[in-house]
């Protein structure tokens, strides 16, 4: 199984530590994100997931890589997978029917979408 969870890590450390410093626009989306975190987090919290194992269930070989500065995806023909790397969430959308998803595979509303990212001390 591959340490998609180091991946994430590596690049959301990256991104807090320089990117946000270095880059006004992304200095703006990580307040967005903070934000985003203060006022739904603790729903997220409600939802814990293990990285590696949502990657391996709906993304199975996907490489990680950074898209639009906070956002670290997972892709393939039929989810993407959008992690938030200031904040350590995630969502599952399926391009099939364009629509988030919950950890069955089903359409949820926003409560039912939104993972937090377990630590790794929590894996």
């Amino acid at each position: 199984m591959s340490d998609h969870k180091g991946n994430y890590s590596n690049s959301s450390t990256n991104y807090i530590k320089k990117d946000i410093l270095e880059n006004v626009l992304e200095n703006e989306r990580y307040d967005r994100s903070k934000a985003r975190e203060e006022k739904y987090g603790k729903n997220w919290e409600k939802n814990k997931v293990n990285l590696n194992d949502i990657v391996e269930k709906f993304c199975p070989n996907a490489e990680g890589k950074t898209v639009s500065g906070v956002k670290f995806v997972f892709k393939n023909e039929n989810y993407i997978i959008e992690c938030d790397k200031a904040s350590g969430y995630l969502r599952i959308y399926d391009k099939r029917i364009h629509k988030y998803v919950k950890l069955d595979g089903s359409p949820g509303n926003r409560d039912e979408t939104h993972f937090k990212i377990k630590k790794r001390s929590e894996m």
